[in-house]
């Protein structure tokens, strides 16, 4: 899980723990492959510096460690070759770097820095059974289910309580990779598709923010832009609530709270 904050590295940790998580402890190669190709999303290598990882060197020790105890494995495939630094291996930053990250620009591999550095945090946790109650199914972490009639957005959120659950929420992008791909199969024959999802800015103007109340990332690769290039969201203090359109390749869009769409639900899968 990333939301697009930047936090120090103490401040990574106490949010993932927020989180019931953790930041990524990578034993193994498989583990740094599939973390490094979540991250490398084609957008996340112009727009960040990098992601904290669970590791640390202890300035009692010396010794790179996992925050569960066990070493961190040192030089390739996991450091990064730092050609500037006459081409040595990361970790090369001695005491004063003290703590682990993917380092976009060096093929998110691992990198040293300071710990006050501000970098994103990339929570994990433990899997799921990958169960969902009926009427809904698994769409890559999520249990999603389509309503098929049209309601406005209050009582799209009604519908998906009486199902035992609530407007989706996309807070981040591999849940939005993976909720485009199931609408473009199971919406297909549709003539044009809107769908509510879980985000308005009814709180505060102007302040966009998932119903759980988190922030919501704004511009690409998660808003829409118009054919003459004008990105959403527009038309402040009338369009409050977000939609998901056909229209705008599913990316997010603003329209009217009281216009009826189809819906998107959301539960925990158990």
């Amino acid at each position: 899980h990333s939301d697009g904050r930047v936090l120090s590295y103490d401040q990574a940790v106490a949010y993932c723990l927020q989180l019931f998580g953790r930041l990524p402890v990578l034993h193994d190669v498989a583990a740094f492959t599939d973390v490094a190709t979540f991250v490398n999303d084609g957008y996340s290598a112009n727009t960040n510096n990098g992601y904290w990882l669970g590791a640390t060197n202890s300035t009692a020790t010396h010794v790179w460690q996992w925050s569960d105890g066990s070493a961190v494995q040192i030089g390739p495939p996991f450091w990064a070759y730092n050609a500037p630094s006459k081409g040595v291996f990361e970790p090369n930053g001695g005491r004063t770097e003290g703590c682990a990250g993917l380092y976009s620009s060096e093929d998110w591999a691992f990198h040293d820095l300071p710990c006050n550095n501000v970098w994103k945090p990339l929570c994990s946790s433990n899997p799921v059974n990958g169960l969902c109650a009926h009427p809904f199914i698994l769409v890559g972490t999520q249990c999603v289910h389509v309503i098929l009639t049209e309601h406005n957005w209050s009582d799209a959120r009604t519908q998906c309580g009486l199902v035992g659950g609530d407007l989706i929420i996309l807070d981040d992008y591999y849940k939005f990779r993976k909720l485009f791909f199931y609408l473009q199969q199971f919406i297909k024959d549709w003539n044009l598709r809107i769908l509510w999802i879980g985000g308005s800015d009814l709180a505060v103007q102007g302040q966009w923010r998932w119903i759980d109340g988190s922030k919501m990332a704004m511009g690409l690769p998660y808003w829409g832009t118009s054919a003459v290039g004008h990105l959403e969201p527009d038309n402040p203090g009338v369009e409050n609530c977000l939609e998901l359109s056909s229209v705008w390749r599913y990316r997010f869009s603003n329209t009217l709270c009281f216009n009826t769409r189809r819906v998107i639900c959301e539960a925990q899968p158990f």
